[in-house]
């Protein structure tokens, strides 16, 4: 039957024979009521003029102000309360607690208590809800330049950050010594050899080159793809150990001036980061796919295959100046790979050669591991009409350092948030659905708090959760950045086109437009006069919730000035002197974070937009079959690839099918404001339980879309993660690609396991499309 519906519907004349039995359904449906209204009109005039109170369901009352009455204008008259309500002075009080101390992961127990009781104190239902993953810390730490026949140390660097007068954050006695998160304990010694950004391509390009890594000690820059990337490709090429350093090319004073005259990256300064592989899966390594409770079975640590083997290092460029210098004239001078392989440290007599170096370099990195709790706060403000429905907010508490940017400009939102909620409550207002706040500990070692509440409740997330709404970093620059779920396209539109930008006569729409039309790549960027919704990275909160359990998700914030990402210089001084001095950004992030959470709470109608997916599907497949002739003189077999281009022609009927069903489903909302009006405000007992069975229809198949792309059997390869769509893949190493497992099963050269899978996602896309038919 299934078979048989998909080649019927895929035949001429199919979306004419698809919509006209739902439309003389409807039909019907409206003939016979108008019947019944007819014969019935007096009696349910008087019957309902005195039970129809108590047959509707009503919000809490909103006598206590004018400003929440009326359904029309509330929600503009609720957005003015709302954004009158917000207050810098709060923000920056907010701000200045988080970033008053180093709050590593599972090292930041005062902060979680602060955050419940913050929560508490606005009448927020809330807990400390506990997991217990594996975590290191570091011991000590060493690199050192030595001559192997005499044995002479030429250079040993210094790890460590300077302290700048005046900034206190700089000085905090409790900040972590330079180390990776997940990072393998060793001790390892070998040549230098330089590879760049240290992804695939760039260790392709050595082997090209004829420079080996293996038993090397590699030097890598931060910046392209993430640093497990480079640790791991370094592995695979056989190199002992790897060294990561902050180019000032990339993020120092060849941007501007560096601080504390600036906000761009001094010469001291250290970025931390994590080495798991998040591409495998993030979360805790010990418990995969399981959420971390203290009576979990843990695998052993040998078996967990998202931890990289070789030790690593974070360095400055301070110390890396030496390491550049010894590696001088040996091996193949950068610039003849490639103009993009040269630094900025140029200016300081660097000259960029790949190695390897006659001297050897010695890399000790000993750490510690051990089990720790880690404290996530999770708060809840009950819907009146629909509580089993929720809206999730969330962000990241746990930082390297002060974490001024990252995380705690989202940190000191979310809690303003939770103050200014509960004003309006005290107003009268209450959300129809419940709005889940979630301070997460431990993203930093690898998004393990996020990632373990999602696999201890993905049972209810998948029954019960809307969204989620996730602002990490919420202000490190002014330029407004979305990674989300296509569904999100109009109200994220339409929520910043309310929200001032700050210092213009712009709003936050018309400033983030301009902004991403000046950087698209996209050839059509300017047709389209709309701003860029990138596709999820893979560093972000949203990922447990979208790439596992299926949450329609968004990851917001204003970047840019990103020069003491994860360092002691990420600090409230430098946040006040160079990048929001009067919190104005921290403003307009609450206010967009915000005003989405109510309208994503309050809505009738979920402004969720199942056409823009649709047609975004399009332009995925339309990446793929773009990928794939690049990919033409690569290792994969001609054949296979253009077999495949042949047969992608069942995802493109998939995906017209799904843009079909859409359109009923934008249908049925015109039909509901036109019949009933969104609020099913009538005294009709048929017509409203009508209305309201058509509303609840449409809200589920807004919502729960994302859920009808996840696999069961999840990605090829990357097995934890579900979405059929897009995901972690063999073909790039920065970000997400257009259908993951097919690409993993272009690169098996196996033409069986090629068209199982594209056959696979085009019957995920067809199960969505049926999905939206549901009413």
């Amino acid at each position: 039957m299934f078979d048989a519906e998909k080649q019927l519907l895929n035949s001429d004349g199919a979306v004419e024979k698809q919509l006209r039995p739902h439309h003389e359904q409807l039909g019907r449906a409206t003939r016979f009521r108008r019947r019944t209204v007819t014969v019935l009109l007096s009696l349910a005039a008087l019957v309902f003029v005195f039970v129809a109170p108590a047959l509707l369901p009503r919000a809490p009352s909103t006598s206590d102000t004018d400003d929440l009455q009326s359904s029309a204008g509330g929600l503009i008259d609720l957005t003015r309360l709302f954004f009158n309500a917000l207050s810098t002075d709060h923000l920056r009080t907010n701000l200045e607690y988080y970033t008053s101390g180093t709050h590593a992961a599972g090292a930041n127990k005062t902060q979680a208590a602060h955050t419940l009781e913050y929560f508490k104190k606005q009448g927020i239902d809330a807990e400390i809800v506990e997991y217990f993953p594996w975590l290191n810390r570091p011991l000590s730490q060493r690199v050192a330049v030595f001559n192997s026949t005499t044995h002479e140390v030429l250079f040993e660097a210094l790890l460590r950050e300077d302290a700048i007068p005046g900034d206190p954050a700089s000085e905090d006695p409790n900040n972590l010594a330079p180390f990776h998160a997940y990072s393998a304990d060793g001790n390892v010694t070998g040549q230098l050899v330089y590879a760049n950004y240290g992804s695939n391509d760039d260790f392709n390009a050595l082997e090209q080159a004829g420079i080996s890594v293996n038993d090397a000690v590699v030097i890598v820059r931060y910046g392209k793809v993430h640093s497990s990337v480079k640790v791991h490709a370094a592995e695979l090429a056989g190199a002992r150990g790897v060294l990561i350093y902050s180019d000032p090319k990339d993020d120092g004073y060849t941007k501007g001036k560096d601080y504390p005259v600036g906000p761009w990256r001094p010469e001291s300064s250290i970025r931390r980061d994590s080495v798991l592989l998040h591409r495998i899966h993030p979360g805790d390594p010990l418990t995969p796919g399981y959420p971390s409770t203290k009576n979990s079975q843990r695998i052993d640590p040998d078996n967990a295959v998202n931890l990289c083997r070789i030790p690593s290092l974070p360095l400055s460029y301070r110390d890396a100046l030496p390491l550049l210098s010894a590696i001088q004239n040996h091996g193949v001078a950068a610039s003849n790979i490639s103009s993009s392989w040269v630094g900025g440290l140029t200016s300081k007599g660097i000259e960029y050669w790949t190695g390897p170096s006659t001297l050897e370099v010695n890399l000790e990195n000993r750490v510690e591991y051990r089990t720790v709790a880690i404290q996530n706060v999770v708060g809840r403000i009950k819907g009146w009409e629909d509580p089993g429905q929720a809206v999730i907010i969330g962000n990241h508490r746990d930082a390297w350092s002060s974490g001024a940017s990252d995380p705690s400009s989202g940190s000191a939102v979310l809690l303003e948030l939770a103050r200014v909620f509960s004003e309006l409550g005290k107003l009268g207002w209450r959300p129809r659905r419940t709005i889940i706040l979630g301070s997460w500990d431990a993203a930093e070692y690898g998004l393990i708090g996020s990632t373990e509440w999602v696999e201890e409740n993905i049972d209810w997330l998948r029954a019960s959760a809307v969204a989620y709404v996730n602002v990490g970093a919420a202000v490190g620059g002014n330029a407004f950045a979305v990674t989300a779920s296509p569904v999100f396209q109009n109200l994220l539109y339409a929520v910043t086109k309310q929200v001032p930008y700050p210092h213009s006569n712009e709003t936050v729409y018309d400033a983030w437009l301009r902004q991403s039309l000046a950087t698209s790549l996209d050839a059509d960027a300017s047709a389209k006069s709309r701003p860029a919704i990138s596709p999820f990275e893979l560093n972000g909160d949203t990922i447990a919730f979208a790439m596992h359990a299926g949450i329609s998700s968004v990851d917001m914030g204003f970047v840019g000035s990103a020069g003491a990402q994860h360092s002691n210089f990420d600090s409230f001084k430098r946040m006040v002197s160079f990048v929001d001095p009067d919190m104005q950004l921290h403003l307009a992030i609450a206010q967009v974070w915000g005003l989405l959470a109510i309208r994503l709470a309050d809505d009738p109608v979920l402004d969720l937009c199942t056409m823009c997916y649709a047609k975004d599907i399009r332009h995925i497949i339309r990446q793929f079959e773009k990928q794939m002739r690049l990919r033409r003189s690569a290792s994969v077999a001609d054949s296979v690839d253009m077999s495949t281009a042949k047969k992608l022609r069942r995802l493109h009927a998939a995906q017209r099918q799904l843009e079909t069903n859409a359109r009923i489903v934008e249908h049925d909302k015109r039909h509901l404001r036109s019949v009933y009006g969104e609020e099913c405000q009538m005294t009709g007992r048929r017509r409203h339980a009508s209305c309201l069975a058509l509303r609840a229809s449409i809200n589920d198949r807004v919502s729960k879309l994302e859920q009808h792309f996840i696999d069961p059997d999840g990605v090829l390869g990357h097995e934890w993660y579900k979405h059929a769509l897009i995901g972690p893949g063999p073909w790039t190493d920065a970000s997400f690609q257009a259908f993951p497992g097919l690409a993993a099963a272009l690169d098996t050269g196996d033409k069986g396991i090629v068209r199982q899978r594209e056959k696979s996602i085009a019957d995920i896309i067809y199960e969505a499309a049926w999905f939206l038919r549901e009413v």
